[in-house]
């Protein structure tokens, strides 16, 4: 470019002093406005006119010489850029993270560039995403119709909710509250060519209220962060790995969120508040790849009692599988297995034991999962939602039609202490630990025709996929055989409509509960309801609203509820939403605390069996 601004800066001089020669040898007095029509009339062939021994150049001809010029650097140019294209092309293909190649015409139109992907958009099975930076307002009333300790009045901020069984199966929970996620997000190309290497260091706030003082405390708590190094070859190859250096949540089996296991540190009993470090490694060609992942915790080898020392030991978990995924044809499949080493029992003395290992809690789980998207993607269900890694999946609208169907179970297993070994007559004891097996299914069905989708989710746990990590309804022992126990039956419908980014959203659920039933020695029997897979806690508490103990005598009633949903999007990331939702839970109680400090359950209280929530979100993510 400076070259041809010089060229054209040097003949425009040198016809300066060429006019300038030929006026002189006309002296002529004629305007200017005659000697310009003068120099039209100059035929454009005419050699150029030497006088006084200068050269004239005419005007034609000067913007001939300069266009020709001019062609020739910009040839020059094109050439230098169809070189650098040509070398940059198989790093602009491997970035596009597709196995089409896009025509050549195509290519050359698209000049946009390419932001970072913050997700691995993965051959399979490796989750590894980046979590947003994100800030919510939640306000509202979880029960309109009750203002004691588990609902207080129209609020903003931290409550008791109670909890919505169907959102939970769905991957949502009302069990939101305002809260605030902070991350720090970079990734660059690697110095060996087709490597990208990814860092993210995460956080989450949470806010509480001191009950002394009143005064608000913050606190951060690291929230998965992680390291990648990500390599794509353009012959469809790829490596990656991902190491978690405090918490390896995003490692587990499973894909339906009700299914899912192995993510957080509750599936070891002896779990605190230790770090749960570890690794995962990817191996994928095309559509195919094949996972390996690791994690570590540090536990208490025996019951903590307050203050007291106990002895340590160290448990791993391995996670393994083997996907298929065509993002052209819509197909996912995958084949998914766990191990997981849980520990000893704390409740069998090794001097029971013939072989000390005999009491250590080995379990497994073997996931299968295939999903088939029709169509743009599909999404997920609309609702107020606290997803653990903060993310909504958007329907895509481009397709005016698009369907999808699911699939999903879980088997699992662990040897706890048989609940029938003590209790067997002197000479007839079985052995002292037995085989705990659990079973967890779902099908989800999805219809969307332009802006209106519909969708069918039936699910299948039963009492001891519950009860898995607690584990078992008594913690460490397997169910008695002489136990009642019925596995839990789900069903949803739901359909929302879009238009001018608004959501207007509908849900029915109807659920047939899991229970756990005994009997006392007048014959009575005495049944738990349980709402939710349990965790490590022991017990049940007050506000633990996820099993609930029936008055003796009483059969358990099966549950349902409808929900209303208003949602706009502002933009990408600035969305306000608004929920009503009534369920119907004549199992729940009311416990009302005593002087003592214990609490006492009250039944039949109209307005926590039939409860109206209302609730209001603004979220914004950057």
């Amino acid at each position: 470019m400076k070259k041809i601004i010089f060229l054209i800066s040097l003949l425009f001089v040198f016809s300066l002093f060429a006019q300038e020669a030929q006026n002189e040898e006309n002296n002529s007095e004629a305007p200017a406005e005659e000697t310009a029509e003068a120099a039209q009339d100059q035929d454009e062939t005419a050699p150029a006119k030497a006088v006084d021994d200068k050269i004239t150049v005419s005007k034609e001809e000067l913007a001939k010489l300069v266009r020709e010029a001019v062609a020739e650097e910009m040839a020059k140019k094109e050439a230098e850029k169809k070189e650098t294209e040509a070398k940059k092309e198989p790093e602009v293909a491997e970035n596009a993270g597709t196995t089409a190649e896009k025509p050549a015409e195509e290519s050359k139109e698209e000049e946009v560039k390419e932001e970072p992907s913050k997700t691995s958009d993965s051959n399979g099975l490796i989750q590894t995403s980046y979590t947003k930076s994100s800030i919510a307002f939640i306000m509202g009333d979880d029960n309109l119709r009750d203002n004691s300790q588990y609902s207080p009045k129209w609020d903003i901020g931290s409550r008791y909710e109670y909890e919505d069984f169907a959102d939970r199966v769905y991957g949502y929970s009302n069990n939101v509250k305002s809260s605030t996620k902070l991350s720090l997000f970079h990734e660059e190309k690697g110095f060996i060519p087709y490597l990208t290497a990814r860092m993210s260091l995460s956080f989450a706030m949470y806010n509480s209220v001191d009950a002394m003082s009143d005064k608000l405390i913050t606190s951060l708590k690291e929230d998965r962060s992680f390291l990648e190094i990500d390599f794509r070859h353009p012959t469809k190859h790829r490596f990656n790995i991902t190491l978690y250096p405090y918490n390896a949540d995003n490692i587990a089996i499973g894909s339906i969120r009700g299914l899912r296991w192995g993510g957080n540190a509750s599936v070891w009993p002896q779990s605190d508040s230790s770090p749960v470090p570890g690794f995962q490694v990817l191996y994928g060609y095309s559509d195919f790849s094949i996972y390996f992942g690791f994690k570590a915790h540090a536990q208490s080898k025996t019951d903590k009692l307050s203050t007291e020392i106990v002895p340590k030991e160290t448990v791993y978990g391995f996670f393994g599988g083997l996907t298929y995924n065509n993002k052209d044809l819509g197909l996912k499949a995958s084949l998914q297995g766990a191990f997981i080493d849980k520990g000893d029992n704390v409740n069998i003395s090794d001097m029971m034991l013939q072989d000390p290992k005999d009491d250590t809690i080995k379990s497994y789980g073997i996931d299968a999962y295939i999903e088939y998207n029709n169509g743009s993607r599909f999404g997920d269900p609309l609702g107020i939602n606290s997803y653990a890694d903060g993310t909504w999946v958007r329907p895509d609208y481009t397709s005016n039609i698009s369907w999808r169907i699911r699939g999903e179970y879980l088997f699992q297993n662990e040897r706890l202490q048989n609940a029938d070994y003590l209790a067997s007559p002197k000479g007839e004891a079985k052995p002292i630990t037995d085989d705990y097996f659990a079973h967890g299914a779902a099908v989800d069905l999805g219809f969307r025709w332009k802006g209106l989708r519909t969708m069918f989710l039936y699910s299948f746990r039963d009492l001891s996929f519950m009860t898995f990590d607690a584990p078992g309804v008594n913690p460490w022992t397997t169910i008695p055989s002489e136990a009642q126990q019925t596995p839990e039956h789900m069903f949803t419908v739901s359909a929302d409509y879009f238009v001018w980014n608004f959501w207007f959203g509908a849900s029915f659920g109807y659920k047939i509960p899991a229970t756990y039933t005994v009997r006392d020695e007048n014959g009575r029997k005495n049944t738990m309801v349980i709402r939710e897979r349990l965790s490590t806690d022991a017990v049940s508490t007050a506000f633990d609203r996820t099993r609930e103990m029936l008055p003796t005598g009483r059969d358990a009633l099966d549950i349902f509820f409808v929900k209303a949903d208003i949602k706009y999007q502002f933009s990408d990331s600035f969305t306000a939403m608004l929920e009503y939702s009534f369920t119907r839970d004549h199992n729940r109680q009311r416990m009302v605390a005593q002087e003592d400090g214990t609490y006492k359950s009250e039944s039949d209280v109209i307005e926590v069996m039939d409860v109206h929530g209302l609730m209001f979100l603004v979220e914004g993510r950057f």
